[in-house]
């Protein structure tokens, strides 16, 4: 009885602790015990996990723990099953982890089998568990790494992010289950050991790498909803533009004194020149975020002192117009990527040239950006996480990029290199 008891305990100590653990993932509070469901609930899953505990370790048992985890946390926090299976996961991935160091501490002293069959050990170790499964969530950088982590897999509502969680768990569990039954510090347990560590960090790494590309997302949404509003101010300011300028040219033949003059000349420079047939030639653009890009990302290269020549030869017609509001942001994204690069490579050449054709093929709208660059070493690995020119830290551009034209069979793209000119071609297709 007095085993049964210990069990059943010990799972409910770990459920709650649950709950404090996806509290912190989903930022969604609930007061559990103003709620007799949820109460409920909680005493529920820690019966049957009870019931499920054997003496000898099972990977099955496990699995079955962490489909009564999603079931109890989707229900407490009303969450998505995408929600509840990405952080029950979670919360299990910290849970091993904190068993793991449980282990280290208690396997010193007795073998497995003895702690998980003795019922004061069982309890001990288990609050051990708790204690720093807790202490391993209010750590800040995990805290946030894995909000972030949690936020961004939600958010692209993916099948592949259940896929990816139940095996992982399936991994974790089984290493575990290994480590349980080898004794301390022999060679069987070190091997499981040091591949349960190494299973961490890929997990670590892997978040991160997410979350990364999370936020370059975001960063690349937030320009689209700006491009939209400051192509509707384009619009307006071309023509007030004449106007404008007309009147400070009065302004300044009114007077004779040198500073005046000298700021209305700077006014007039530092403002943004679209008036430029280079820039006007966007105009037979689509509205809706593409033509905004181009005139901001035309304005920039004029503001660097790049010379810049555009062709653009499209229908009214075209496949742009076809596109939904979606797969426009997915193409603007990859051109600002690569207007970008061309702007930056531009700038470190002698002759700053930069190329833009926009031209209608058959079923296709093909963007071509040509741009002088200064040689570097790592052309030949552009596309690479982590590689650019531009010091640490950067280079994320083109691997974001990458990762688009992959998930979108629509567009496709090519780099080559023709007469010192980088060309970069993009080509929409027509979807069937």
């Amino acid at each position: 009885m007095l085993e049964v008891l210990a069990r059943i305990f010990c799972a409910l100590i770990i459920t709650i602790t649950g709950t404090h653990v996806i509290n912190s993932i989903t930022k969604k509070e609930t007061k559990i015990i103003n709620y007799n469901k949820n109460i409920i609930a909680i005493l529920a899953t820690s019966l049957c996990i009870g019931y499920l505990y054997k003496i000898d370790y099972t990977g099955l048992a496990t699995i079955v723990i962490y489909l009564l985890y999603i079931i109890t946390y989707k229900f407490i926090y009303k969450l998505s099953i995408e929600e509840a299976t990405i952080s029950s996961a979670l919360f299990m991935v910290i849970l091993a982890l904190a068993d793991v160091l449980t282990s280290l501490i208690f396997m010193n002293f007795y073998p497995a089998n003895i702690i998980r069959a003795n019922s004061l050990f069982f309890v001990l170790s288990n609050i051990t568990v708790s204690i720093i499964t807790i202490l391993l969530i209010k750590v800040k950088w995990i805290n946030i790494t894995l909000n972030k982590f949690y936020c961004g897999c939600v958010h692209k509502q993916s099948i592949t992010n259940i896929i990816f969680f139940s095996l992982l768990i399936i991994g974790f569990s089984y290493l575990i289950y290994n480590i349980g039954l080898s004794k301390i510090f022999s060679k069987e347990y070190l091997i499981n050991f040091i591949v349960l560590i190494i299973y961490i960090i890929i997990t670590y790494i892997f978040i991160g790498n997410q979350n990364k590309y999370k936020k370059l997302e975001t960063e690349y949404d937030t320009l689209f909803k700006y491009i939209q509003t400051f192509e509707d101010w384009i619009e307006k300011e071309q023509l007030n533009r004449h106007e404008y300028k007309n009147q400070l040219a009065v302004l300044r033949c009114l007077t004779k004194d040198k500073k005046v003059k000298d700021k209305i000349d700077e006014i007039l420079e530092d403002n943004i020149n679209i008036e430029g047939q280079e820039v006007t030639n966007f105009k037979n653009l689509p509205k809706g975020g593409l033509k905004g890009l181009m005139y901001y990302k035309a304005a920039i290269a004029q503001k660097q002192k790049i010379h810049l020549t555009t062709d653009v030869c499209i229908e009214k017609n075209c496949v742009l117009t076809k596109l939904s509001e979606k797969e426009i942001r997915i193409l603007c994204k990859l051109i600002g990527i690569y207007f970008d690069n061309a702007i930056e490579a531009a700038v470190e050449s002698r002759k700053k040239n930069i190329t833009i054709e926009i031209y209608e093929l058959k079923d296709r709208v093909n963007f071509i950006f040509s741009n002088t660059f200064k040689k570097h070493k790592n052309m030949q690995d552009r596309n690479k996480k982590g590689v650019s020119s531009k010091g640490e830290g950067r280079g994320n551009g083109l691997y974001f990029a990458n990762k688009l034209i992959k998930e979108n069979s629509w567009i496709e793209e090519k780099q080559e290199i023709i007469d010192n000119y980088y060309v970069q071609q993009i080509s929409v297709k027509t979807k069937k």
